[in-house]
């Protein structure tokens, strides 16, 4: 007779060696200082997510109302805590994109992640102006993929690093020694540096870049949706107010929705 431990024991993989949980399931502080050490070995860096900007993207208020969305019963200062740290994080994203440390990192954004904000409309707003100038860098490719394109396996997010560049050929490029994949889930975040896995990530998120619009295309959808957010919020009246969790502007005040998106993106 089949006992439950059979059962669990069919679930699990032959071989697990070389993926698994992180020690931590709560996305907490130590789990940003490891993901910042991780970005801070990395040559190369992919990144994928459907609903939201990815965390390297992030600005430091777009970052707070993501964590107060996502986190509704943390304390306000755990909260900022946490934004904190995940701006440190871009912040030392930006400085080795900057100093050429880094060699490439593309960037594949669900169009639901450009066009709804998740709580401040303003802050949303700046996020976007931000998209448009870190992606006029050379070693910064960001593309949006539409809504009505489905994505591999329903995947909703993951991250992948290229590790410890070699070449077998010292006149030759140079290509990761080591992979790393990464997502995160309700039970916690979990790795891979399994050949098989992060192939099929690569696989996918390759799959996804084909169906993806252009770099070009990205940036006048994100422009679009600034300009649409403009439109909309000079045609609202003083008095209205928009109901927190909506993508529609609020309160008439001047805001980076009432600014023009930059034209230039030297």
């Amino acid at each position: 007779m089949t006992t439950t431990e059979d059962l669990i024991r069919q679930l699990r993989a032959p071989d697990q060696r070389g993926s698994g949980r992180i020690e931590e399931a709560e996305f907490g502080v130590p789990n940003v200082e490891r993901l910042t050490r991780i970005d801070d070995a990395a040559k190369s860096i992919r990144s994928w997510n459907s609903r939201c900007i990815p965390g390297l993207l992030q600005t430091k208020e777009y970052a707070l109302g993501l964590t107060e969305a996502t986190n509704p019963h943390l304390p306000t200062m755990e909260v900022r805590r946490r934004a904190l740290l995940k701006s440190a994080r871009t912040q030392a994203f930006m400085r080795r994109t900057m100093t050429g440390e880094l060699g490439m990192a593309w960037f594949l954004i669900g169009e639901q992640g450009i066009i709804h904000s998740t709580r401040d409309t303003n802050a949303h707003a700046m996020q976007l102006r931000h998209l448009l100038t870190v992606g006029a860098h050379a070693k910064i490719m960001i593309q949006v993929l539409p809504a009505h394109k489905i994505p591999p396996a329903l995947s909703d997010h993951f991250l992948l690093w290229g590790l410890e560049e070699e070449s077998a050929d010292p006149d030759g490029p140079k290509v990761p020694r080591q992979r790393m994949g990464y997502i995160e889930t309700i039970m916690g975040g979990w790795y891979s540096t399994r050949l098989d896995d992060v192939a099929r990530m690569h696989s996918a998120f390759s799959d996804m870049i084909r169906e993806a619009m252009s770099p070009d295309d990205s940036r006048m959808f994100i422009r679009e949706v600034l300009s649409s957010w403009r439109a909309l919020q000079s045609s609202t009246s003083p008095e209205s107010t928009t109901e927190s969790g909506s993508s529609s502007p609020a309160t008439h005040r001047t805001t980076a929705l009432e600014s023009p998106p930059p034209q230039s993106e030297a």
